[in-house]
C-alpha cells in the first residue's frame, strides 16, 4: 500500500519502521522549518528508503518554527526520547541497546547540532543535510523560496497539490512572515561559538552532506567550529540544491494523492 500508511504515531512523534525486519537502531530525524511539521508529507521519499534498506526505525520529531531555537532543540529532544519509550511499550526496544543515529536537514541540522551541545544521550553518528545558520531575514526568504519552490513542484497534479498549498504551504508563510525583524537565539555567532566550546566529542562520526548547487549551505563554517573542538567530522558533496531532500517525495505525495495509488519511491 502507499507508504504513507506506514507512518504511525509514536508518543507525540512520526515513525516508519522498516518493512521486514525488526529495527536494530533507531535513527532521529529533524526537518526543515515548515518542512519538519509533515515529515510524512515531506521527507517520506527519503526516509522510507532509509527504514527499509538500513533495517531501522526513523522517529521524526515535529515543531513549529519559534525564534528560540535552543528552546526549539530541547522540545525536539524531549520528543524523541518519549517517542523511544512508547517504542518500549509498543514494540519492547530497549534503547539503551539501539544505537541512536541523528539526521537532519537544514534548519533541522542546526537543531541537531544543538542538541549535542546539551546535556543530552551521544549519537552513535550525526548526518546535516544542508546545514544553515541563517539570521531571520536570510530564513525568512529561504523560506518563501521554499515554499514557492513546493507549490511549483507539485503543481501538475492539479487539485491534491492545490490542496496541499492551501492546508499546508499557505498557513505556513504566514506564520513565516511574522518573524520578520526578530531575532533567532543562538544568533548565526552564537552557534559557532557553541559549538567550538561545548559540542559532544563523543557523538560518532558527524558528516555534512552538501549539495553542489546549494547557495544556502553554511557547512564550512561549521566544520571549522567543530575542528576547533576536535569533533570528528568530514563532509560530501552530492549533487542537486538545498531542497534536494525534499523535491522528490512532494511530487511522489502529490501524485499518489491525484492518482489515489502509491507514489514511486525516491532516493537523494
Amino acid at each position: 500500500g502507499p507508504g504513507s500508511q506506514r507512518w504511525e504515531d509514536l508518543g507525540g512523534a512520526r515513525a516508519i519502521l522498516p518493512a521486514s525486519a525488526i529495527p536494530w537502531g533507531v535513527a532521529h530525524f529533524v526537518g526543515g522549518a515548515v518542512l519538519g511539521q509533515f515529515p510524512e508529507l515531506c521527507y517520506d521519499a527519503l526516509l522510507r528508503p532509509l527504514a527499509d534498506r538500513a533495517g531501522i526505525a526513523v522517529v521524526c520529531t515535529p515543531y513549529e518554527l519559534a525564534p528560540d531555537h535552543n528552546k526549539l532543540a530541547d522540545k525536539v529532544g524531549d520528543i524523541f526520547e518519549g517517542a523511544m519509550a512508547a517504542g518500549a511499550d509498543r514494540y519492547g526496544w530497549v534503547p539503551e541497546r539501539m544505537p541512536c543515529f541523528a539526521l537532519g536537514h537544514s534548519l533541522g541540522s542546526k537543531l541537531q547540532v544543538l542538541l549535542r551541545c546539551r546535556d543530552r544521550p551521544a549519537a552513535a553518528g550525526l548526518g546535516l543535510l544542508a546545514f544553515n545558520n541563517f539570521g531571520v531575514e536570510d530564513q525568512v526568504s529561504l523560506l518563501r523560496e521554499t515554499l514557492q519552490a513546493l507549490g511549483v513542484n507539485a503543481g501538475p497534479v492539479g487539485a491534491s497539490a492545490d490542496r496541499f498549498w492551501q492546508s499546508v504551504l499557505e498557513p505556513a508563510l504566514g506564520r513565516v512572515a511574522k518573524l520578520s525583524g526578530m531575532q533567532f537565539k543562538p544568533s548565526p555567532e552564537e552557534m559557532l561559538a557553541l559549538v567550538a566550546n561545548n559540542y559532544d566529542r563523543s557523538t560518532g562520526k558527524t558528516r555534512a552532506i552538501c549539495f553542489e548547487q546549494d547557495n544556502l549551505d553554511c557547512s564550512e563554517e561549521l566544520l571549522e567550529a567543530l575542528s576547533e573542538r576536535g569533533a570528528f567530522a568530514d563532509r560530501i558533496n552530492l549533487q542537486g540544491g538545498h531542497l534536494m531532500p525534499v523535491f522528490l517525495s512532494v511530487k511522489d505525495v502529490a501524485g499518489a494523492a491525484a492518482a489515489n495509488a502509491p507514489g514511486p519511491t525516491g532516493k537523494v
